[in-house]
């Protein structure tokens, strides 16, 4: 018998499920992280955190650490190396990230895609990385990205941030809602 998954009412807590599962499909033994780009509730690309395709991702690059952070390429920039690989404009979508937010090099390449929106669930980040997350947020809002933390609970529902993109995006990829 196929089990009940009880799905979401909105469509953000939808894809932060699908970029959840992404996730999984990591190799990284310690942190696995998925991003899903979406434009009018269509998945574009994905990704999740490991080594560059055409690497191998031996045991011991998978398990020693510095080696590990030396090869292994972010979800949310082989989510946007997917899409371009494959001619996919993220211009005005929304990426969707589990489990924490991007890092400062993951949010100047979610900007520079013309990606408009990130969704994240509003997690405690491990205080080793906060700067950067701290610094992606500072990016995010000066350059018109709107940052939505969505608390894990769905009974409450936050302000999203506005984004002035929107004025930077031909008339025909305006709809930057998921």
């Amino acid at each position: 018998m196929k089990p009940k998954i009880k799905s979401p009412k909105d469509w953000d807590r939808r894809f932060l499920q699908v970029a959840e599962l992404v996730a999984s499909w990591s190799k990284d033994s310690s942190t696995k992280v998925g991003a899903v780009a979406v434009r009018d509730r269509r998945i574009l690309a994905s990704g999740y955190n490991g080594l560059p395709t055409g690497v191998v991702d031996s045991q011991f690059r998978l398990e020693d650490r510095d080696t590990k952070l030396l090869f292994t390429q972010h979800a949310e920039a082989n989510c946007i190396s997917f899409a371009a690989r494959t001619g996919v404009s993220l211009l005005g979508s929304t990426i969707y990230v589990w489990p924490m937010p991007p890092c400062a090099h993951c949010a100047a390449s979610i900007i520079q895609a013309g990606i408009g929106r990130v969704v994240v669930y509003e997690v405690v980040v491990p205080q080793r990385w906060q700067q950067s997350f701290d610094a992606a947020a500072d990016m995010f809002s000066e350059a018109g990205v709107a940052l939505l933390r969505l608390p894990e609970s769905a009974d409450t529902v936050p302000d999203e941030v506005p984004s002035n993109i929107a004025s930077k995006i031909p008339p025909g990829l305006r709809s930057i809602s998921s």
